[in-house]
């Protein structure tokens, strides 16, 4: 790998960070708060133990994900074009289960974990967070963005010369060759 893919890797991974730990709740706090806040939800106390800690625990996933992307495409030594292809279906099936995967944490910490400890996470509350349809749909929504920002821009910077063909959109923004 060049020393421009790994600085622009390491980049990367430092906005992913930045985005994971300060950019989000920052969102979700100045511009998303009508949407987020149900029936006696207090944002703050949301964000601090459902919607961050499921966003770490993805962001745990994403990483190990792409170290498992890296991993398998440096040490692979493709003989064929139709090889290094066989692999695109491999990125798209990592990519559809860190999107689950984000689901489900946010499932987790915000429904899951309550019903079973049977505790509820606001007082005289139902044992889930009362998170509107609305809020919902950003939380989810923020993941999809998450898996791009987190696994296909570093696995499209990192991917080398022959698994270029295999990132969706490599060609088009870093070129063939």
């Amino acid at each position: 790998m060049k020393t421009l893919q790994w600085l622009l890797l390491m980049a990367s991974v430092a906005i992913g960070i930045a985005w994971i730990f300060l950019g989000q709740n920052w969102i979700f706090l100045n511009l998303f708060p009508g949407i987020m806040v149900g029936p006696g939800l207090k944002l703050d106390d949301y964000l601090q133990t459902g919607s961050s800690p499921a966003f770490t625990v993805f962001w745990a996933g994403c990483i190990t994900a792409l170290l498992i992307w890296i991993a398998i495409t440096w040490s692979a030594k493709p003989r064929s074009s139709s090889q290094t292809r066989q692999m695109q279906p491999m990125w798209w099936l990592a990519a559809i289960l860190l999107t689950i995967y984000g689901w489900l944490c946010l499932g987790w910490f915000t429904i899951f974990q309550w019903q079973i400890t049977g505790t509820s996470p606001i007082q005289g509350g139902g044992n889930f967070y009362p998170v509107p349809t609305g809020g919902w749909v950003v939380l989810l929504g923020f993941v999809l963005l998450d898996v791009i920002l987190l696994f296909w821009l570093p696995t499209l910077l990192a991917s080398p010369r022959t698994y270029r063909l295999v990132v969706p959109g490599a060609v088009t923004l870093l070129g063939s060759r």
